[in-house]
């Protein structure tokens, strides 16, 4: 049974976030924080104060007569924007390579992290807008427990769990059972070692399996959930599991989602 701190403390190559990141993830959705605050944090990063110039300065966001100095920009960019831009650019770090583990490529990593995080934020704005921006983030996070479990097991990881797999078990189940937790736990942990809101790491635990009820439902879970449901079913995101997790009974009624309803979305 793998010990899952015992699987972060003791891997060198685990990927990091930047205290800077992990801060502005924890300011979304606080109103008492302010520009000055946000402003003393991307001040002190180099890289991120780079980072914020070059978008609020380029086409998309700034104007052609004039330069922004750095907290014109992030008053231009504003939080939500600024946050998303400094997580996507850590994110593409972190994903950079592939994931033996999971079977599979680089592009395919990338490209499940934002489709799921997109399609997560998609429907947080139809239903809950004020979750649109944390919804973004924990999707584009939701599968790092991958990446721990391919730098610690390499492709002997899949072909364990492919051996517990059977008509009636997910690949969740099969987690558990060859190594007594899955990927979702593992990605909560680093959450956690990342020092991320613990709403974060607890829908990144979640979702494949989003609570109905009780104290632990979030609706926030819910469009995590949604989101990688619908990343799998558009095929940007397919690995050793597969198409192996339902979309839950009460996340497909709250939602009013559906696999045709999906691919209209997708292919529109």
């Amino acid at each position: 049974m793998a010990d899952i701190n015992a699987l972060i403390s003791d891997i060198e190559s685990l990927p990091t976030l930047p205290t800077a990141t992990s801060q502005l993830v924890g300011m979304l959705g606080d109103d008492d924080v302010s520009i000055s605050d946000v402003a003393e944090i991307v001040r002190v990063d180099e890289a991120l104060s780079i980072a914020v110039l070059r978008y609020a300065n380029s086409a998309a966001f700034g104007t052609p007569s004039r330069k922004f100095d750095l907290r014109e920009s992030i008053v231009r960019l504003g939080r939500s924007t600024l946050t998303k831009i400094v997580l996507e650019q850590q994110a593409a770090t972190v994903f950079s390579g592939g994931c033996d583990a999971f079977e599979l490529s680089r592009e395919r990593l990338w490209r499940g992290a934002i489709g799921g995080a997109l399609a997560a934020e998609s429907m947080a704005a139809k239903h809950n807008p004020e979750l649109k921006d944390l919804a973004f983030v924990t999707g584009l996070v939701r599968d790092v427990g991958k990446l721990v479990l391919d730098r610690a097991y390499g492709a002997d990881y899949v072909a364990s769990v492919q051996s517990k797999l059977c008509a009636d078990r997910t690949f969740v189940d099969a987690e558990r059972e060859a190594f007594g937790t899955d990927h979702a736990q593992v990605g909560a942990a680093l959450c956690r070692h990342w020092q991320l809101p613990g709403r974060i790491s607890r829908a990144v635990e979640y979702h494949h399996c989003p609570p109905e009820s009780g104290d632990l439902h979030d609706e926030l879970t819910d469009f995590v959930h949604a989101g990688d449901i619908v990343a799998l079913w558009s095929g940007i995101s397919l690995g050793s599991d597969g198409l192996q997790y339902e979309l839950a009974d009460h996340v497909k009624k709250s939602l009013k989602l559906s696999r045709r309803a999906a691919e209209r979305a997708i292919a529109s």
